[in-house]
């Protein structure tokens, strides 16, 4: 391919990354390196306070009031503060007091708003990845394996956990354990009692990893299963006329050819975990859940601080690219 066409291919996507990645990113930099706030003023406000028979007093007080320019817009001051967000989203001063105070260390460490959010991030990419892979990887073993005349509605109903909205996946499955919901009915008819599945740190975060396996394992089903469509046919039948058992055909021909998709479920699901937003917005557990991207949602929306939520952003960033 000459120097031209190829140009003509690559450049229309590289202005689509330098407009759609490169430009908010670096004014989610320079916003993290900033702080803003309203330019105030004490100004004298006189009030009247009326007093027994009519009689009125005046008080005065002085209070702060904004800045406004000549067309009575409040006047933005933006200094430059360095990584002092940064420090104050990783919570520096009280990682090194807990690191002084020694005790429960991990308790300590994981009460910090950044530290506790990215201990429940990192857990849900370590208990959902292998559950993902193998249940993924069960269901495209058992979709090739049956009649080719009812494989097209198995893989359909296989992938409508991935097609729903995730913040509707979340919502069906956080209304199916609420108190008074279906699952909570059916144990009560079985004898079983009734539990409180929303009311504990341990149930909410084991929901939230069955939401997030129950959600993505028909990506990795559909990758694996396209990927068993390529297996060579040569390879598995010398394997057979070896003598080689379905264990060892399915350990030594199938695994080892589907080895690099493995590979990349493995890659997409960690980053997409990494930032896993919705089931803990739709369970409003942050007390028992946080995340990463939920922190840095509830600093931009709570605290109303978006120089702590880009530094915060970008510590995000930084992980999923790590």
């Amino acid at each position: 391919m000459d120097r031209r066409s190829f140009l003509g291919f690559v450049a229309p996507s590289v202005a689509a990354m330098l407009l759609l990645i490169l430009l908010p990113l670096l004014g989610t930099m320079w916003l993290s390196l900033h702080e803003s706030y309203i330019k105030t003023e004490l100004a004298e406000v006189r009030t009247s306070v009326p007093m027994f028979g009519g009689i009125t007093r005046e008080e005065v007080r002085r209070v702060p009031q904004a800045v406004r320019d000549a067309a009575g817009n409040p006047i933005e001051v933006w200094n430059f503060v360095g990584l002092d967000n940064f420090t104050n989203v990783l919570g520096t001063d009280r990682l090194r007091q807990a690191f002084a105070a020694g005790g429960r260390l991990y308790r300590d460490i994981t009460s910090i708003e950044f530290w506790g959010a990215l201990e429940f991030s990192l857990l849900y990419i370590v208990a959902t990845t292998p559950c993902v892979l193998l249940l993924g990887f069960g269901l495209a073993l058992a979709v090739d394996g049956t009649s080719k005349r009812i494989r097209g509605g198995l893989i359909f109903a296989s992938l409508l956990p991935f097609i729903i909205t995730p913040v509707v996946g979340a919502l069906s499955i956080y209304w199916l354990f609420l108190d008074n919901a279906v699952v909570n009915a059916a144990l009560q008819a079985m004898g079983f009692g009734k539990f409180y599945f929303l009311s504990g740190a341990v149930p909410i975060r084991s929901l939230i990893i069955f939401y997030g396996v129950w959600h993505v394992a028909p990506f990795a089903f559909v990758v694996l299963y396209a990927g068993l469509q390529t297996l060579p046919q040569d390879a598995m039948e010398a394997a057979h006329v070896d003598g080689a058992n379905a264990w060892q055909r399915l350990r030594f021909v199938v695994v080892p050819h589907l080895a690099p998709l493995f590979a990349f479920v493995t890659l997409i699901h960690i980053m997409d975990a990494y930032r896993v937003f919705e089931p803990v917005l739709v369970f409003g557990s942050n007390l028992y859940a946080n995340s990463l991207q939920y922190m840095t949602y509830h600093i931009l929306n709570s605290a109303d601080n978006y120089s702590k939520a880009a530094a915060a952003s970008l510590l995000t960033v930084g992980g999923i690219v790590l």
